[in-house]
């Protein structure tokens, strides 16, 4: 017999990622003024740009991603622009009004959404110090030369304390443009210390890199400063898409794309049909102004057509992306033998629907730690806590505890 651990479920993951969101504020306006203010180029203008997006399209948008079974990421920019950071209230702006906002997000958005700071401003770096903007920017040279150690995990600390003043523990982070791209295990480690020091989070995720190319490699998950000893782990999530939605600045008519370069309507075409063919999570990518598009909603609707199409598929999975990171770190950490007529697995965590393929195997009365599985009719059924028949295998699903667990037939 051979013990193969399979996608959860035996399905593939799919995610969307909305960057660049943040309390009332329209990151873009900002960025875009304060970029044209210091002299650093960009083709986008602010004209056009709504200064807000407004709380009824946080509630829009999350309600309608409940009912479609829609999970992914969303960013929650600490300190949008440099404008003031979000647990103590952004200037212009009334505390009623930033406070109504959040608590819409963390009711109706974050239920299925990872809430996640994408650095502190998005623009210009803080020294934390006296908390002024610097001349730096995290997208420019904290993207283009390593960053020390050091800095960098103080940096991820401070913008995940902003989150946690307001009650949300953030699962990740997500970088700012190219942010710490120049040294991959080194912000995993910083982000793995920074979650420890803030909240004791030993197993995160951050998001920076995207794989959309056609000569990139398929987008897996990455693992950092894996310790299966200790339990623990970072992982860099890799986006599988462009934003073929409307795009970053949520004016630009040009950057608004056809649904078919995500799914075509056939379901054959399209970079998610080919993900999910390979078994790879299918991560989309996207920003919170294209989607809202000057209240025109393009991206947002644009992602609707996605959705619909992507439901029609018979074998994904919603999840959002620390489900993801922390499958594929059980994945990595969990030792797996086959014992008599199962296996036993050994992990340092916890783990849901962890899935198993058994080959070959019969059917029977299958156990996971003594407590009878449910038999599945099909693969396509699976559940945690089932079983079912696949050819001549045995697959079977389990929320994994940290520990052992004995997956075997009875009878």
């Amino acid at each position: 017999m051979r013990v193969e651990i399979e996608n959860p479920l035996c399905r593939v993951p799919v995610s969307i990622i909305l960057d660049d969101s943040c309390p009332v504020v329209n990151l873009s306006h900002f960025w875009v003024k304060l970029r044209h203010r210091v002299g650093r180029a960009t083709e986008a203008v602010a004209e056009g740009m709504p200064v807000e997006i407004p709380v009824s399209f946080v509630r829009k948008f999350g309600e309608w991603c409940a009912e479609h079974g829609v999970k992914g990421k969303f960013s929650f920019v600490p300190m949008p622009a440099g404008l003031g950071t979000i647990d103590l209230g952004l200037p212009g702006f009334s505390k009623s009004h930033l406070d109504e906002w959040i608590d819409a997000a963390k009711e109706i958005i974050w239920p299925n959404f990872d809430f996640t700071p994408e650095m502190i401003t998005h623009c210009q770096v803080v020294d934390l110090t006296d908390w002024t903007m610097t001349e730096e920017w995290e997208q420019d040279e904290w993207a283009s030369r390593p960053v020390p150690a050091d800095t960098l995990a103080s940096y991820i600390a401070a913008a995940l304390r902003i989150l946690h003043n307001i009650d949300i523990p953030a699962e990740g982070v997500t970088s700012p443009g190219a942010f710490a791209s120049k040294c991959l295990e080194a912000y995993g480690e910083a982000n793995l210390w920074a979650q420890k020091e803030v909240n004791g989070n030993p197993r995160p995720f951050f998001f920076c890199e995207v794989y959309h190319r056609p000569e990139d490699p398929l987008p897996f998950p990455k693992l950092y400063s894996l310790d299966r000893e200790a339990g623990e782990c970072c992982v860099g999530i890799v986006g599988g898409t462009g934003d073929w939605f409307a795009g970053w600045e949520g004016n630009n008519r040009a950057a608004i794309h056809s649904p078919d370069l995500c799914i075509t309507e056939d379901l054959q075409g399209g970079r998610v049909p080919q993900l999910v063919a390979a078994g790879c999570p299918a991560i989309m990518v996207s920003h919170w102004p294209g989607f809202y598009f000057g209240g025109e909603e393009v991206g947002f609707n644009i992602f609707k057509t996605v959705v619909a199409r992507v439901n029609r598929l018979p074998n994904i999975l919603w999840m959002k992306t620390s489900e993801i990171a922390r499958y594929w770190m059980a994945r990595a950490m969990a030792r797996v033998e086959v014992v008599g007529d199962g296996c036993r697995i050994v992990s340092p965590m916890a783990c849901e629907r962890f899935t198993v393929r058994l080959s070959p195997a019969r059917p029977g009365d299958w156990r996971a730690g003594g407590k009878p599985l449910k038999r599945a009719p099909d693969a396509g059924k699976l559940a945690a806590g089932s079983w079912a028949v696949d050819g001549d295998d045995v697959i079977a699903s389990v929320d994994l505890q940290p520990g052992e667990t004995a997956i075997l037939r009875a009878g």
